[in-house]
């Protein structure tokens, strides 16, 4: 629930909007000091709880952040950076689009829709599936195309940094026909 109402402040500011017209109303309807007083705790209330959370960055956003600068990187053909970003332990699969990457030079990449991204943390280590869909456009053996895909990826906490562990690749329809 916290986790919730870090990502999205306007939950917050819409209930403590409404808290506060209430009370001011009823100092309206009533005149009593104690309703607006308590009008105006609610508001500073209110504008503490956004401002922090705006200073609290929950892992969900930094993996978003993760994301898009991978992308970037791969935009702008930088495969060294991208290639520092799997974990040492990754699956034989992540290997093989490893040693793609330094064969496509890619013209666009960008991410259209996050489906999904479920973090599980225990003492030991931090594990995050992120389900999307992504669309690159590049050329490989000076052969030029377009590839909408679905990309699942599991990516897992190595000494404070998220690396891939895992890739799963579909058709871009997969979250569409595949749902539960």
């Amino acid at each position: 629930m916290s986790t919730l109402l870090f990502e999205q402040p306007w939950i917050i500011g819409v209930l403590g909007a409404i808290v506060t017209g209430a009370t001011l109303f009823g100092w309206l309807q009533s005149g009593s000091i104690i309703a607006l007083r308590s009008a105006g705790g609610f508001l500073v209330a209110t504008l503490l709880l956004i401002l922090l959370n705006v200073w609290v960055v929950t892992e969900r956003e930094i993996l978003r952040s993760w994301l898009s600068e991978t992308a970037s990187e791969l935009e702008q053909n930088q495969v060294d950076k991208v290639l520092k970003r799997i974990h040492p332990e990754a699956s034989e699969r992540v290997a093989d689009r490893a040693r793609m990457l330094k064969n496509i030079k890619f013209t666009s990449v960008r991410i259209t829709k996050i489906h999904g991204i479920d973090i599980k943390s225990t003492r030991k280590s931090s594990h995050a599936v992120i389900r999307m869909n992504v669309f690159a456009e590049g050329e490989m053996r000076h052969a030029a195309g377009k590839a909408p895909r679905w990309i699942g990826l599991t990516l897992e906490k190595t000494d404070g940094v998220w690396m891939v562990a895992d890739v799963e690749e579909k058709d871009p329809l997969h979250e569409f026909m595949n749902r539960e």
